[in-house]
């Protein structure tokens, strides 16, 4: 493995040849680190600049404006074969499923696994390698324009940074992880990161979390689901962010005062001109079908806020997940999220169901936290 700087092998991909080649020669190795640069400014897509993999000897750097054929490594991302090693992947994820139409798999995340070693919550690439490798790694490149070329060579370098350590930090990190008895935790978590990236590009379902949105009517939700939906739908056509179309906050009042006309459109907090003349019409058509459309066919309403008695048992049930993070030196953040808390806490209080079907609620949580926390506030 490199451990100097000056030493880097940096190897430039922009063929398809060379791109196969590589491929072959990474499909025979147990795991390979992987990083991207895109840019994203005024797209809803990331355009891809560069892909970097490594296998912990030389830096491949491949460039996506030049290639065409993607076959080689599609089949190397999906190899169940080969872990792709990332740090902090949830935005490469989002680019391989764009450029590819997969996402990696098997993969691990080094942010992830960090927050199972030495308890650190979201822990940088930079502080991470300063950790493992005692290396200095400049991030001066950070705000490039990654779809110019050439890219300079300083680029180049920065790019070969972000993997060439990773295979080494990773078999580092897989023994710690065993003499704790936490690998497979982390590999939980790294693959649960699919889920959630899946979860959050699913508009069916993430359309809910429109904030306070549960203060709206079941017509006017109605109205909320089939805009947020749509709004997804052309942004994504369109290839322009979601707020180009109309923003978050307007959507909702949208939803809240069910404009009857342009006029009243118009009178929309933060929607402009340019939005009415290219959606106005089927922002009001869609707002008379909810009203002329069966009551029976309206949203069911959303769950209130918890009630402030709420305040006390969460307070109790994080004090908990802290005492028991601490003795196993693991970090809180990483055992028990805000989202995974509030269903438990409405569970506690009011006698929701509780679904044990995402990832944040099965694998290991379920028996070592989930099923303790349940048993020691149940009343």
């Amino acid at each position: 493995m490199k451990t100097d700087m000056n030493e880097i092998d940096i190897v430039w991909v922009e063929t398809e040849e060379a791109l196969a080649e590589w491929c072959k020669h990474f499909s025979q190795l147990p795991v390979i680190a992987v990083d991207t640069e895109f840019i994203r400014r005024t797209t809803y897509y990331p355009i891809t600049g560069l892909i970097q993999i490594s296998d912990g000897n030389s830096a491949v750097l491949i460039d996506p404006i030049a290639i065409n054929d993607w076959k080689p490594l599609k089949t190397l991302m999906i190899s169940e074969s080969v872990v792709k090693v990332f740090h902090a992947c949830s935005e490469d994820l989002e680019v391989f499923d764009r450029l590819l139409g997969v996402l990696p798999t098997p993969f691990y995340d080094t942010q992830v696994a960090e927050s199972y070693i030495s308890a650190q919550w979201s822990l940088s690439y930079v502080k991470l390698i300063q950790s493992y490798k005692n290396i200095e790694i400049a991030k001066d490149e950070t705000t490039s324009d990654w779809l110019k070329r050439p890219l300079t060579e300083a680029q180049k370098r920065y790019a070969a940074l972000d993997v060439i350590y990773l295979v080494d930090v990773y078999q580092e990190q897989v023994a710690r992880l065993n003499e704790k008895n936490m690998l497979e935790w982390a590999k939980e978590d790294s693959q649960a990161l699919q889920y959630q990236y899946e979860q959050n590009n699913n508009p069916e379902l993430n359309w809910v979390n429109i904030k306070s949105a549960w203060r709206l009517s079941p017509q006017s939700l109605t109205v909320l689901r089939q805009l947020f939906i749509w709004r997804d739908e052309t942004a994504r056509k369109e290839n322009i962010p979601k707020g180009q179309v109309v923003k978050d906050r307007s959507l909702w009042a949208i939803a809240r005062f069910l404009p009857a006309n342009h006029q009243s459109l118009m009178n929309i907090d933060e929607f402009n001109g340019r939005q009415q003349r290219l959606y106005g019409d089927y922002i009001l058509k869609a707002i008379a079908e909810v009203k002329n459309s069966n009551k029976e066919m309206y949203e069911q309403p959303l769950p209130a806020p918890l009630p402030s008695e709420a305040g006390e048992l969460s307070k109790a049930i994080r004090a908990f997940v802290a005492t028991y993070c601490e003795t196993l030196s693991i970090a809180p953040e990483a055992a028990l999220k805000k989202k995974q808390l509030d269903p438990i806490i409405r569970y506690l209080l009011q006698g929701q169901q509780l679904e044990f079907t995402s990832p944040a609620m099965t694998g290991w949580r379920r028996e070592a936290l989930i099923n303790p926390i349940l048993e020691k506030f149940t009343q």
